[in-house]
């Protein structure tokens, strides 16, 4: 039996609110910080071998594709972070509503935001 369903593959014309965004946003956020966490470990243990190692990931982390991979790590963990928080409260029964669930889905994207700048700026300057 053939179904005769409307596809739509053009996804730029599709709306999401902000509360899919931010659903999506902390799943993508969780499979990069499982990613990230390669470079962490990496970094981690290269610095505990060794003296040299120490020097070395130091020195590595003057490089501007180290800082900007750094504050990636940084900024996914933040928004992993805030949208983890968002769900618990919502898993307490609050922002369950339209409004209030789009509007706590707004502010936790607001909020990383500047976390992510402050972030930027903590690392660059």
């Amino acid at each position: 039996m053939k179904k005769q369903r409307p596809v739509n593959l053009d996804l730029s014309t599709i709306s999401m609110p902000a509360t899919a965004k931010a659903s999506i946003l902390h799943r993508v956020t969780g499979v990069a910080l499982f990613f990230a966490l390669t470079f962490v470990i990496w970094a981690w243990s290269e610095s505990l071998s060794s003296a040299q190692g120490f020097e070395f990931v130091k020195s590595l982390f003057t490089g501007f594709i180290a800082k900007f991979i750094a504050w990636g790590t940084i900024t996914v963990l933040i928004y992993h972070l805030i949208g983890g928080f968002r769900h618990l409260i919502m898993e307490m029964g609050h922002w369950e509503e339209l409004e209030s669930g789009n509007n706590s889905a707004k502010a936790a994207i607001a909020l990383w935001i500047v976390l992510a700048i402050a972030a930027g700026a903590w690392i660059w300057f």
